[in-house]
């Protein structure tokens, strides 16, 4: 009985242990603190202060932002999008720790990953395992009174990579204005909260650093009945009507494309080159036609002309001998008469040719 109580118990506490044996959450003893937030990865965490600040000594401190892009070579691309997985954790510790020992100055605060793009490596793809590159927008924060500047940050960047070593392949930075969206009006927009919003774009409130799009509809006139449509500017920041595809904008309406010319804006001349190499090779193909039809055509003649003679050759040979003529090569259709009597004959008299004629009924002459 003791021993069934002592494997009922046992049975419960491994049941208890596999219940509570769920995955570890790194933000549940959270140390963050000074209003931080924490950001848990997949085995560990760290703190995230508001935008323009960063964490260092359990306090948040406004900074000087640095905003760019890296590329890395990746050997996991699977649940990157997941700050939770271990790829997004090795591709933090990786981009961090690169970051950390380049700028290894007090003025150095942190550095934040925004967004992970995955595409082909253009080295990879000859290969039978095609490898991958990560294109990682980053924003490094510096102390506020930091001396550093866009060009000299880029520049350590930069000189770091060309060490090479690092799984880091390449850094772009990143305009401060275009960052926060604001207009470029020759300042750095060091303040997100100072410079003046792109058009089609403001703050949600003023305590927000970033320009976002508002909300926008598309002009009446934008339609497809105007051969019209509203898109995203190249930004990606606000709307922008245009013409269709086929059209083209003239005084504020939009015109079909001249002959031979399509796409956006009329630019593609396709439809153009492609009818003139059509008609040249139509020419081409007619003059051969043409010239194959007078070639067969003189054959055709000649033959005739050789079928013509051999008729006539052989109509004039069937006329000669019904006639009794067959000598062409005297160049006259009547014989010539021989006129010299042969030596061993006489002249013979025609009255006395004909061996049965009685010589009592000859004739005699008068004389």
């Amino acid at each position: 009985m003791m021993k069934a109580i002592a494997h009922l118990a046992l049975l419960a506490l491994l049941a208890l242990l596999f219940v509570n044996s769920g995955p570890i959450n790194p933000c549940e003893n959270n140390t963050c603190e000074d209003g931080s937030s924490c950001v848990a990865l997949n085995s560990t965490s760290f703190c995230l202060c508001s935008e323009g600040y960063y964490y260092k000594q359990s306090t948040c401190l406004k900074g000087k932002v640095f905003p760019g892009y890296v590329v890395l070579q990746l050997n996991k691309t699977t649940d990157l999008e997941s700050k939770t997985s271990q790829a997004y954790e090795d591709l933090h510790e990786i981009i961090t720790k690169f970051f950390g020992d380049v700028f290894n100055q007090s003025d150095f605060g942190q550095t934040v990953i925004l967004k992970v793009s995955v595409f082909p490596s253009r080295l990879g793809r000859s290969d039978i395992r095609a490898d991958l590159q990560g294109n990682v927008s980053v924003v490094n924060i510096f102390a506020q009174n930091t001396s550093k500047t866009e060009e000299s940050v880029k520049k350590t960047i930069t000189d770091a990579i060309d060490k090479g070593g690092a799984t880091i392949k390449g850094f772009t930075s990143q305009n401060r204005c275009d960052y926060y969206g604001c207009n470029r009006t020759g300042g750095e927009c060091a303040d997100g909260l100072l410079c003046d919003c792109k058009i089609g774009l403001e703050r949600p409130n003023p305590q927000v650093s970033f320009c976002l799009p508002v909300s926008q509809k598309c002009p009446e006139n934008c339609n497809a009945k105007n051969n019209m449509q509203c898109l995203m500017d190249k930004d990606g920041q606000a709307l922008d009507c245009v013409c269709l595809s086929g059209f083209r904008k003239n005084n504020e309406t939009c015109e079909k494309c001249p002959f031979g010319y399509s796409g956006v804006d009329c630019k593609d001349s396709f439809e153009l080159i492609l009818t003139i190499v059509g008609t040249i090779t139509g020419i081409i193909i007619i003059s051969l036609l043409i010239a194959l039809i007078f070639s067969a055509r003189s054959k055709n003649k000649k033959k005739n002309i050789e079928e013509q003679n051999l008729i006539e050759n052989d109509f004039q040979d069937i006329r000669l001998e019904q006639t009794g003529f067959s000598n062409l090569g005297t160049g006259t259709i009547f014989p010539k008469i021989r006129i010299a009597a042969s030596k061993d004959s006489e002249p013979q008299n025609p009255y006395t040719k004909n061996p049965y004629a009685s010589q009592s009924h000859m004739p005699r002459p008068d004389y």
